[in-house]
Protein backbone atom coordinates (compact mmCIF):
# COMPACT_ATOMS: atom_id res chain seq x y z
CA UNK A 1 0.00 0.00 0.00
CA UNK A 2 1.03 3.81 -0.82
CA UNK A 3 0.65 6.22 1.50
CA UNK A 4 -0.89 9.73 0.15
CA UNK A 5 0.74 12.88 0.97
CA UNK A 6 -1.61 14.91 2.21
CA UNK A 7 -2.08 18.44 1.48
CA UNK A 8 -1.31 21.23 3.75
CA UNK A 9 -4.01 23.44 5.13
CA UNK A 10 -4.20 25.49 8.20
CA UNK A 11 -6.86 23.77 9.82
CA UNK A 12 -7.36 25.39 13.48
CA UNK A 13 -9.22 23.00 15.63
CA UNK A 14 -9.24 20.24 13.21
CA UNK A 15 -6.27 17.76 12.89
CA UNK A 16 -5.41 16.39 9.45
CA UNK A 17 -3.60 13.38 8.36
CA UNK A 18 -2.62 11.76 5.27
CA UNK A 19 -4.85 8.70 4.37
CA UNK A 20 -3.50 5.36 3.12
CA UNK A 21 -5.01 3.89 -0.17
CA UNK A 22 -7.47 0.98 -0.08
CA UNK A 23 -7.63 -1.28 -2.64
CA UNK A 24 -8.68 -5.27 -3.58
CA UNK A 25 -10.27 -7.17 -6.44
CA UNK A 26 -13.77 -5.53 -5.58
CA UNK A 27 -13.37 -1.94 -4.96
CA UNK A 28 -10.75 0.65 -4.16
CA UNK A 29 -11.00 3.40 -3.14
CA UNK A 30 -8.98 6.35 -2.03
CA UNK A 31 -8.82 9.40 0.58
CA UNK A 32 -6.52 12.27 0.12
CA UNK A 33 -7.03 13.26 4.39
CA UNK A 34 -8.80 12.27 7.20
CA UNK A 35 -8.91 13.95 10.29
CA UNK A 36 -10.58 14.98 13.09
CA UNK A 37 -12.38 17.96 14.53
CA UNK A 38 -13.87 18.75 17.91
CA UNK A 39 -16.78 21.23 18.60
CA UNK A 40 -17.49 23.47 21.24
CA UNK A 41 -21.34 23.17 22.18
CA UNK A 42 -22.16 26.06 24.98
CA UNK A 43 -25.49 25.74 26.83
CA UNK A 44 -28.24 26.68 24.92
CA UNK A 45 -26.98 25.16 21.69
CA UNK A 46 -25.84 25.51 18.27
CA UNK A 47 -25.95 24.70 14.31
CA UNK A 48 -24.08 21.46 14.24
CA UNK A 49 -23.42 20.45 10.79
CA UNK A 50 -20.88 17.33 9.93
CA UNK A 51 -17.75 17.95 8.39
CA UNK A 52 -16.32 15.10 7.52
CA UNK A 53 -17.51 12.50 5.13
CA UNK A 54 -16.98 8.40 5.52
CA UNK A 55 -14.37 6.90 3.71
CA UNK A 56 -15.83 5.79 0.03
CA UNK A 57 -16.49 2.35 -0.08
CA UNK A 58 -16.31 2.72 -3.90
CA UNK A 59 -14.67 5.33 -6.36
CA UNK A 60 -14.55 5.19 -9.83
CA UNK A 61 -16.41 5.18 -13.78
CA UNK A 62 -19.95 3.73 -13.76
CA UNK A 63 -22.48 3.82 -16.28
CA UNK A 64 -26.10 4.75 -15.57
CA UNK A 65 -29.26 3.90 -17.30
CA UNK A 66 -32.98 4.78 -15.41
CA UNK A 67 -30.83 5.59 -12.05
CA UNK A 68 -29.05 2.37 -11.86
CA UNK A 69 -25.79 2.32 -11.97
CA UNK A 70 -22.93 -0.55 -13.46
CA UNK A 71 -20.35 -1.41 -10.94
CA UNK A 72 -18.20 -4.52 -10.32
CA UNK A 73 -17.01 -6.57 -7.37
CA UNK A 74 -19.94 -5.50 -4.55
CA UNK A 75 -21.72 -8.56 -2.31
CA UNK A 76 -25.30 -8.34 -3.39
CA UNK A 77 -27.38 -6.50 -0.81
CA UNK A 78 -24.53 -4.79 0.96
CA UNK A 79 -25.83 -1.21 0.03
CA UNK A 80 -29.10 -1.65 0.80
CA UNK A 81 -31.34 0.71 3.03
CA UNK A 82 -31.87 -0.22 6.39
CA UNK A 83 -34.95 -2.20 7.54
CA UNK A 84 -36.76 -0.86 10.78
CA UNK A 85 -40.55 -2.87 11.60
CA UNK A 86 -41.82 0.72 12.92
CA UNK A 87 -40.93 3.20 10.61
CA UNK A 88 -39.60 3.41 6.98
CA UNK A 89 -36.41 2.17 5.00
CA UNK A 90 -33.50 4.75 5.38
CA UNK A 91 -30.89 4.90 3.00
CA UNK A 92 -27.31 3.44 4.14
CA UNK A 93 -25.13 5.09 1.58
CA UNK A 94 -25.67 7.62 -1.04
CA UNK A 95 -23.47 7.94 -4.49
CA UNK A 96 -22.47 11.17 -5.54
CA UNK A 97 -21.65 11.96 -9.13
CA UNK A 98 -18.00 13.52 -9.91
CA UNK A 99 -17.98 14.33 -13.26
CA UNK A 100 -17.70 17.23 -14.66
CA UNK A 101 -21.43 18.73 -16.03
CA UNK A 102 -24.53 19.78 -14.69
CA UNK A 103 -25.22 16.93 -12.40
CA UNK A 104 -21.35 17.36 -10.59
CA UNK A 105 -22.00 17.26 -7.24
CA UNK A 106 -25.37 15.53 -7.28
CA UNK A 107 -26.29 13.26 -4.24
CA UNK A 108 -28.36 10.27 -4.46
CA UNK A 109 -29.55 7.82 -1.94
CA UNK A 110 -28.86 4.45 -2.79
CA UNK A 111 -32.06 1.92 -2.59
CA UNK A 112 -30.49 -1.37 -3.40
CA UNK A 113 -27.45 -3.28 -4.81
CA UNK A 114 -26.87 -6.26 -6.48
CA UNK A 115 -23.04 -7.50 -7.38
CA UNK A 116 -23.02 -5.18 -10.63
CA UNK A 117 -25.65 -2.88 -10.26
CA UNK A 118 -26.59 0.33 -8.17
CA UNK A 119 -30.01 1.48 -8.03
CA UNK A 120 -30.28 4.95 -6.47
CA UNK A 121 -33.19 6.89 -6.17
CA UNK A 122 -34.80 10.33 -7.77
CA UNK A 123 -32.15 10.43 -10.76
CA UNK A 124 -33.02 13.23 -12.98
CA UNK A 125 -33.63 11.57 -16.54
CA UNK A 126 -31.27 13.35 -18.26
CA UNK A 127 -28.28 11.75 -16.38
CA UNK A 128 -27.46 8.91 -18.62
CA UNK A 129 -23.80 7.65 -19.89
CA UNK A 130 -20.71 7.09 -18.24
CA UNK A 131 -19.97 8.92 -14.72
CA UNK A 132 -17.68 9.18 -12.25
CA UNK A 133 -19.19 8.25 -9.01
CA UNK A 134 -18.32 7.78 -5.14
CA UNK A 135 -20.40 5.85 -2.59
CA UNK A 136 -20.23 6.43 0.61
CA UNK A 137 -22.11 5.98 3.66
CA UNK A 138 -24.55 8.32 5.04
CA UNK A 139 -23.64 10.53 8.18
CA UNK A 140 -26.51 9.84 11.09
CA UNK A 141 -27.44 10.41 14.10
CA UNK A 142 -25.65 7.39 15.51
CA UNK A 143 -22.84 9.16 14.07
CA UNK A 144 -23.23 12.03 16.05
CA UNK A 145 -24.42 10.38 19.14
CA UNK A 146 -20.76 8.52 19.32
CA UNK A 147 -18.76 11.56 18.91
CA UNK A 148 -20.23 13.47 21.43
CA UNK A 149 -20.01 13.96 24.92
CA UNK A 150 -21.76 15.34 27.75
CA UNK A 151 -25.13 15.48 26.12
CA UNK A 152 -27.69 15.41 28.54
CA UNK A 153 -30.60 11.89 27.83
CA UNK A 154 -34.52 13.22 26.98
CA UNK A 155 -33.29 17.02 27.07
CA UNK A 156 -31.07 17.30 24.47
CA UNK A 157 -32.68 17.14 21.11
CA UNK A 158 -31.50 18.08 17.42
CA UNK A 159 -34.17 19.46 14.71
CA UNK A 160 -34.32 19.46 11.21
CA UNK A 161 -35.81 21.70 8.65
CA UNK A 162 -37.07 20.04 5.80
CA UNK A 163 -39.06 20.92 2.65
CA UNK A 164 -42.46 22.37 2.56
CA UNK A 165 -41.24 24.47 5.76
CA UNK A 166 -41.70 21.49 8.10
CA UNK A 167 -39.34 20.39 11.47
CA UNK A 168 -38.46 17.03 13.16
CA UNK A 169 -36.73 17.04 16.10
CA UNK A 170 -35.12 14.02 17.70
CA UNK A 171 -34.04 13.26 21.19
CA UNK A 172 -30.86 11.64 22.39
CA UNK A 173 -31.30 8.82 24.77
CA UNK A 174 -28.03 8.49 26.24
CA UNK A 175 -26.69 6.39 23.55
CA UNK A 176 -28.48 7.17 20.07
CA UNK A 177 -31.55 9.43 19.29
CA UNK A 178 -35.73 8.73 19.66
CA UNK A 179 -38.16 10.30 17.52
CA UNK A 180 -40.14 12.87 19.58
CA UNK A 181 -42.38 10.20 21.20
CA UNK A 182 -39.57 9.39 23.35
CA UNK A 183 -39.96 5.87 21.51
CA UNK A 184 -39.54 5.04 18.52
CA UNK A 185 -36.00 4.51 17.32
CA UNK A 186 -34.21 7.27 15.40
CA UNK A 187 -30.47 7.13 15.21
CA UNK A 188 -30.20 5.96 11.42
CA UNK A 189 -31.69 8.95 10.48
CA UNK A 190 -29.84 10.71 7.80
CA UNK A 191 -27.64 14.40 7.92
CA UNK A 192 -27.34 14.74 4.17
CA UNK A 193 -24.06 16.43 2.81
CA UNK A 194 -24.18 19.81 2.96
CA UNK A 195 -26.76 19.95 5.65
CA UNK A 196 -26.98 20.80 9.12
CA UNK A 197 -29.17 20.51 12.26
CA UNK A 198 -30.14 22.99 15.67
CA UNK A 199 -28.88 21.24 18.60
CA UNK A 200 -30.68 22.55 21.77
CA UNK A 201 -28.39 21.37 24.50
CA UNK A 202 -28.82 21.64 28.51
CA UNK A 203 -25.52 22.43 29.15
CA UNK A 204 -22.03 22.58 28.13
CA UNK A 205 -20.61 19.72 25.67
CA UNK A 206 -18.90 18.55 22.61
CA UNK A 207 -18.51 16.59 19.50
CA UNK A 208 -15.66 15.05 18.02
CA UNK A 209 -16.39 14.22 14.66
CA UNK A 210 -13.85 12.47 12.48
CA UNK A 211 -13.33 11.22 8.77
CA UNK A 212 -12.22 12.00 5.62
CA UNK A 213 -11.89 15.38 3.90
CA UNK A 214 -14.53 16.29 1.01
CA UNK A 215 -12.83 17.50 -2.08
CA UNK A 216 -15.40 17.49 -4.74
CA UNK A 217 -17.78 19.75 -5.34
CA UNK A 218 -21.38 19.14 -3.29
CA UNK A 219 -25.17 20.02 -4.80
CA UNK A 220 -26.92 21.27 -1.84
CA UNK A 221 -30.46 21.79 -1.99
CA UNK A 222 -31.75 25.01 -0.82
CA UNK A 223 -35.70 24.64 0.22
CA UNK A 224 -38.45 27.26 -0.35
CA UNK A 225 -39.24 28.58 3.61
CA UNK A 226 -36.53 27.60 5.80
CA UNK A 227 -33.68 25.06 5.50
CA UNK A 228 -29.89 24.70 6.87
CA UNK A 229 -27.08 24.45 4.81
CA UNK A 230 -23.42 24.53 5.77
CA UNK A 231 -20.28 24.10 4.32
CA UNK A 232 -18.23 20.69 4.68
CA UNK A 233 -14.62 22.49 6.02
CA UNK A 234 -13.46 21.15 9.19
CA UNK A 235 -10.96 24.31 9.38
CA UNK A 236 -13.15 26.82 10.14
CA UNK A 237 -11.42 29.34 7.82
CA UNK A 238 -14.17 29.28 4.94
CA UNK A 239 -15.33 33.10 4.68
CA UNK A 240 -19.10 34.16 4.30
CA UNK A 241 -17.65 36.15 0.78
CA UNK A 242 -16.31 33.16 -0.46
CA UNK A 243 -18.23 29.88 -0.55
CA UNK A 244 -20.59 30.37 -3.88
CA UNK A 245 -23.71 31.18 -2.02
CA UNK A 246 -24.70 34.38 -3.27
CA UNK A 247 -25.81 32.84 -6.83
CA UNK A 248 -27.89 30.47 -4.91
CA UNK A 249 -30.17 32.62 -3.14
CA UNK A 250 -32.86 35.77 -4.19
CA UNK A 251 -31.20 38.78 -4.36
CA UNK A 252 -31.88 41.72 -1.44
CA UNK A 253 -34.77 38.91 0.06
CA UNK A 254 -33.51 35.42 0.71
CA UNK A 255 -31.57 35.75 4.40
CA UNK A 256 -28.71 33.51 5.10
CA UNK A 257 -28.30 33.59 8.95
CA UNK A 258 -25.03 32.48 10.95
CA UNK A 259 -26.42 31.06 14.37
CA UNK A 260 -23.77 32.27 16.79
CA UNK A 261 -22.15 30.06 19.01
CA UNK A 262 -22.01 31.64 22.07
CA UNK A 263 -25.40 29.01 23.18
CA UNK A 264 -27.95 32.02 22.38
CA UNK A 265 -29.29 30.28 19.05
CA UNK A 266 -29.56 33.78 18.03
CA UNK A 267 -28.15 34.59 14.33
CA UNK A 268 -26.03 37.30 12.02
CA UNK A 269 -28.00 37.44 8.91
CA UNK A 270 -26.97 38.60 5.50
CA UNK A 271 -28.34 39.00 2.01
CA UNK A 272 -27.15 38.85 -1.38
CA UNK A 273 -26.57 41.12 -4.47
CA UNK A 274 -26.93 38.27 -6.83
CA UNK A 275 -22.95 37.94 -7.29
CA UNK A 276 -21.72 39.01 -4.08
CA UNK A 277 -22.74 38.85 -0.51
CA UNK A 278 -23.98 41.75 1.66
CA UNK A 279 -24.32 42.02 5.59
CA UNK A 280 -27.87 43.27 6.94
CA UNK A 281 -27.91 47.03 5.91
CA UNK A 282 -27.41 45.55 2.00
CA UNK A 283 -23.48 46.48 2.17
CA UNK A 284 -21.56 44.53 0.08
CA UNK A 285 -18.68 42.34 2.34
CA UNK A 286 -15.36 42.31 1.00
CA UNK A 287 -13.01 38.78 1.35
CA UNK A 288 -11.21 40.67 3.64
CA UNK A 289 -13.49 42.09 6.16
CA UNK A 290 -15.71 39.06 5.29
CA UNK A 291 -16.53 36.97 8.61
CA UNK A 292 -15.81 33.74 8.81
CA UNK A 293 -17.92 29.91 8.80
CA UNK A 294 -16.50 28.35 12.10
CA UNK A 295 -16.35 24.36 11.59
CA UNK A 296 -19.22 22.47 12.03
CA UNK A 297 -21.60 25.86 11.60
CA UNK A 298 -23.72 27.23 8.61
CA UNK A 299 -26.64 29.42 8.18
CA UNK A 300 -30.61 29.44 8.09
CA UNK A 301 -31.66 30.26 5.12
CA UNK A 302 -35.28 31.93 4.72
CA UNK A 303 -35.83 31.46 0.66
CA UNK A 304 -39.03 32.33 -1.63
CA UNK A 305 -38.50 29.55 -3.69
CA UNK A 306 -36.46 26.13 -4.02
CA UNK A 307 -33.19 26.42 -5.32
CA UNK A 308 -29.81 24.39 -5.22
CA UNK A 309 -25.98 25.80 -3.77
CA UNK A 310 -23.01 24.84 -5.78
CA UNK A 311 -21.05 24.54 -2.74
CA UNK A 312 -17.30 24.06 -3.84
CA UNK A 313 -14.61 22.08 -1.50
CA UNK A 314 -12.37 24.28 0.36
CA UNK A 315 -9.46 21.95 -0.96
CA UNK A 316 -9.57 19.71 -4.43
CA UNK A 317 -8.11 16.14 -4.80
CA UNK A 318 -5.63 14.99 -7.40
Amino acid sequence: MNMKKAKKLNVGLAILVAAVMVGNAQTTATSDIVGYSKLIINQGGRLIAPVFHHQPIYKGSSTITSGVLTVTGLAAGSLNQTSFPDRPNFPTYYVKITSPGVHQGLVLDVVSNTASSITVADAPSDLTGSVSVQVIRHYTLQDLANQSSDLIPYQDAVTFYDAGNLKRTYYYDGTGFIADDYSTPASQVVVYPGSGVILNAGSNSAITMIGSVNTTKTLVPIYAGESIVAPTDPSGITKVTLINLGPSIAPYSDAASVVRLDGSLATTTFYTDGIDMLDDTYTAITPTSSPLVDAGNGFIINAAVDGVWTQNPVITGN
